[in-house]
């Protein structure tokens, strides 16, 4: 594939959807914006190196804050409500800002245009945008074009995301895909507690005294959760049981082997809620199993 280079030289469309849930990052209508003059997203990232033997080893980098800010025709109040969280009167049109506004988390689109025709299209997943600054000048015999600016910051979502673009010179298809006319998908992240079921049962007799007890989970778990503290037998008088704990190689079966044989009498298996998914959701109760061998 040969890949095509054309710069970018100016920006259109600025779009946005407000954020209506936080916990399943879902979004209300897209909406357009004034039109826009220009924007600067520059993401601060922290590297560090690791140095030995008089030299550098290691490095690593990741990505801090992410500041958002950009210039526009005007901000008419429907649009300051919508990102600053202000209240506008529908019948006057008269917008009151009061302290307890919130600004509410917002996803941002734009599109960059290319010297050769095409564009390249944005999608910042989670920004909050801060009150802005008003500048006003008396008019000194010419026209002066004054015009509001207003920054925030972009952070990720649940799943890690905080941007997503296409680039018709890539191969994106914004005639059939429409990517500024909808918030872009990203994976969703699971926030389900996971479940246990386990062998032998609750209320189980008659357990042979050289089984294993086995925790069988329905979505995958971490497997630094899975520790002694967090699985675990004993008798009823609260006596531990020496055990070694296995997991699987897809992480959703725990078996918990005795040291030694059960002796005859009653017993109990605890998995508590310090166990978590892979996505990091608890499980929402201690699961115990009463048996007796």
């Amino acid at each position: 594939m040969t890949v095509v280079n054309s710069a970018t030289t100016g920006i259109k469309k600025l779009v946005y959807a407000i954020m209506t849930d936080e916990l399943l990052e879902a979004y209300g209508p897209v909406k357009e914006a004034p039109p826009v003059i220009n924007i600067k997203v520059a993401p601060k990232v922290d590297i560090a190196t690791l140095y030995a033997d008089n030299r550098a080893v290691e490095t690593a980098a990741s990505i801090g804050d992410i500041p958002v800010e950009f210039e526009t025709q005007d901000l008419p109040y429907e649009v300051q409500a919508d990102f600053l969280g202000h209240a506008l009167d529908p019948i006057t049109g008269i917008l009151t800002k009061n302290t307890a506004d919130k600004s509410p988390y917002l996803a941002l689109g734009y599109e960059r245009t290319k010297g050769n025709g095409k564009s390249r299209y944005v999608w910042l997943f989670k920004v909050m945008l801060q009150e802005f600054a008003e500048e006003t000048k008396t008019s000194e015999g010419k026209v002066t074009f004054q015009t509001p600016k207003i920054s925030g910051l972009a952070i990720a979502n649940l799943n890690g995301d905080w941007l997503k673009t296409g680039d018709e010179d890539s191969g994106t298809t914004p005639a059939t895909v429409a990517f500024l006319d909808t918030v872009p998908t990203s994976t969703p992240v699971d926030l389900v507690a996971p479940t246990v079921t386990s062998v032998p049962d609750d209320a189980a007799v008659g357990v042979l005294a050289a089984s294993d007890m086995v925790l069988t989970f329905d979505k995958a778990i971490q497997p630094s959760t899975m520790t002694p503290a967090n699985v675990f037998v004993m008798m009823a008088d609260g006596t531990t049981v020496a055990a070694t704990l296995a997991i699987s190689a897809l992480n959703t079966i725990v078996t918990v082997h005795p040291i030694s044989a059960l002796a005859v009498g009653a017993y109990i298996l605890v998995a508590t809620t310090n166990i978590k998914s892979a996505s990091g959701i608890a499980l929402a109760t201690n699961y115990v199993v009463n048996f007796t061998v």
